[in-house]
């Protein structure tokens, strides 16, 4: 017996649903176990929409309510339940993209469906969350807070992905395809590999660290092409194109898609930027000019007031957090930490 009302979905979709219809999807949607049945669901759902009106399926209204819960959701006192309000309508925001995620592969389905379409499908993980995602040839990853991945329609044919920001990819061996990550300064070309790649816009450095398999850096600025070997990391510096090379523990470098937030040999500005990304916050630094501290510590599943807490009391460091205000739009500013070095 089905244990998924499609009545529901559908009404998610023409905006007609109650609150217990949007949190029945949530809780549907995060079940494990609903996965495969999913999965038919929404190709009913998809084959249907192909024979409707374009128009008639439009998602704003579930856009729109999704930034106006995250962003001005006032009710909530705790830094952890605003934490899991977040990843939750995130999650929710991923669900809705899976008739586009999932289905530019249908023709593997039913062959002739569908005419070749030129166009990007985009993924983004929201500042705060991470997901997960699975692309038409059944390579799949995580993309970290803030970050965009695209890629073409036709994936199938040109496996190439644009990303900026972080993501971990675990890609399927083609031996007649290579796979192509690109970034802002260079590609990584694989065939099948488990590897991270941090690549964030306004960032000097890109790297990438290789847990199994092989990859081949290119770039315009590269000199040579640069192979890579498991557990090896390399970093770009644009501004001054200096390559370094080493060996390091891989897992390490991709531990945040398990949720844990990990400084190794962070300094105060590195530190800064992962509390912005990783608690969706704006981090201020005062007086560590000329101070040069570095941060080692892993959190798992911490709220920001006590990662803060921690931070201070094995460190020459203090923090003061200012709360959220309200904005003419009804929406709330972003809550603004300090870090001050003792």
């Amino acid at each position: 017996m089905s244990n998924i009302d499609k009545n529901r979905i559908d009404n998610y979709y023409k905006s007609g649903y109650s609150p217990d219809e949007e949190k029945y999807l949530g809780h549907l949607f995060t079940d494990d176990s609903n996965q495969h049945e999913l999965i038919e669901v929404l190709k009913e759902q998809w084959n249907s929409t192909l024979n409707e009106d374009q128009d008639s399926r439009s998602l704003d209204h579930i856009l729109h309510k999704l930034n106006y819960r995250i962003n001005s959701h006032e009710s909530v006192k705790t830094d952890t339940t605003v934490i899991k309000l977040v990843k939750w309508y995130a999650r929710i925001a991923a669900v809705l993209l899976l008739p586009l995620l999932v289905y530019t592969g249908i023709t593997e389905f039913k062959p002739g469906n569908l005419q070749q379409v030129e166009g990007l499908a985009e993924i983004t993980a929201p500042l705060g969350a991470r997901i997960k995602f699975t692309l038409p040839d059944g390579s799949f990853g995580w993309l970290n807070s803030g970050s965009t991945m695209k890629y073409a329609l036709n994936f199938n044919k040109i496996r190439e992905v644009q990303l900026t920001g972080e993501a971990f990819f675990d890609v399927r061996h083609k031996d007649d395809s290579r796979f192509v990550v690109k970034t802002d300064q260079i590609n990584v070309e694989v065939k099948g590999t488990r590897f991270n790649v941090a690549a964030f816009q306004g960032e000097s450095e890109t790297s990438v660290t290789l847990e199994k398999g092989s990859v081949i850096l290119t770039g315009e600025k590269l000199s040579l092409p640069i192979e890579m070997k498991p557990n090896e990391r390399v970093e770009y510096n644009k501004d001054n194109q200096f390559v370094k090379k080493e060996v390091v523990s891989a897992p390490i470098f991709s531990a945040w898609k398990e949720g844990k937030l990990m400084l190794r040999n962070a300094s105060v500005e590195e530190l800064a930027k992962q509390l912005s990304r990783w608690y969706n916050v704006d981090v201020v630094i005062e007086n560590s000019k000329n101070i040069d501290i570095r941060y080692r510590a892993t959190f798992e599943d911490e709220n920001l007031k006590e990662v803060l807490r921690l931070l201070k009391i094995t460190s020459h460091l203090d923090y003061k957090i200012e709360e959220r205000t309200k904005k003419p739009d009804s929406t709330f500013t972003k809550q603004q930490i300090t870090l001050k070095i003792l």
